[in-house]
């Protein structure tokens, strides 16, 4: 959808790693790709506000985002298996 508002349906914007044969932490992957989604990240929150939506709000709609995401490639359950199946549900607040 971010995509779609930016006018970038086909573009890639984040760009892939360059060291692909490492994995994890090594090798500064971590930090490549914080690097690499700033951006992006960036344009999200900003639209986010720019909505009416507080930076508190943001924040932990982002921290259920990033534990739903990890543990459902934790657990090998696909981004499109929905909303229940990614923990939308079962919400814990940090």
């Amino acid at each position: 959808m971010l995509k779609a508002f930016y006018g970038q349906e086909n573009s890639r914007m984040i760009a892939a790693p360059k060291n692909t044969r490492s994995k994890g932490r090594r090798a500064g992957r971590d930090v490549e790709c914080q690097f690499a989604i700033r951006e992006e990240f960036e344009l999200l929150t900003d639209l986010a506000e720019r909505l009416g939506w507080h930076c508190d709000e943001i924040a932990l709609g982002l921290l259920e985002l990033v534990e739903d995401y990890v543990s459902a490639r934790r657990s090998g359950v696909t981004q499109d298996a929905g909303p229940d199946v990614l923990g939308a549900t079962n919400r814990t607040r940090h």
